[in-house]
């Protein structure tokens, strides 16, 4: 595991992020899951917390946007099968960075964030589990099941074969 990339502490203070989200969710409208609570109309798709520091956000699809004064966080939620909020991407984590460029002046340039992304996915420490969940997520693998990984692999090499008998 290659500590010295940045984008370790980049990932992290999303996913903090994410969390402080939701827990003012929790705490403004005493809900446990935001995006049922955005569906069964129990605050508007756009708005403002103030009292907690949240200048406007906006729910969508599943995800919600976020703007506090010191950053701007848009993230998704994914079903593996329990609700989570700690997948990222890496157009999520450079709008995050450049939300704050004083902090992530070294992924202004997106070729560098994109560098090390693609470090964590080659060096295996990251898993987009496409097939369960559907998401367009990564997570870290070590915050995964493992048999989740092993299930969406092998569904993901069915789906492969299943592809290929179309052409025949």
């Amino acid at each position: 595991m290659n500590q010295e990339l940045a984008i370790y502490e980049l990932i992290a203070d999303f996913q903090n992020s994410a969390k402080e989200v939701v827990e003012i969710f929790k705490r403004a409208y005493n809900v446990d899951n935001i995006l049922e609570g955005w569906h069964t109309g129990k605050y508007e798709q756009t708005g403002k917390i103030p009292d907690e520091g949240l200048k406007f956000y906006a729910c969508h699809g599943i995800g919600i946007a976020a703007h506090f004064s010191d950053k701007l966080i848009d993230f998704n939620f994914a079903y593996l099968p329990e609700l989570r909020y700690d997948g990222f991407d890496l157009w999520r984590l450079t709008g995050f960075a450049k939300s704050q460029p004083d902090k992530y002046a070294k992924f202004l340039n997106e070729k560098q964030i994109e560098a090390e992304f693609e470090q964590l996915k080659k060096e295996n420490l990251i898993y987009n589990p496409l097939t369960v969940g559907v998401t367009h997520n990564y997570f870290w693998v070590k915050d995964l099941a493992a048999d989740l990984i092993i299930k969406d692999q092998i569904a993901n090499a069915n789906l492969k074969k299943s592809r290929w008998k179309f052409w025949k």
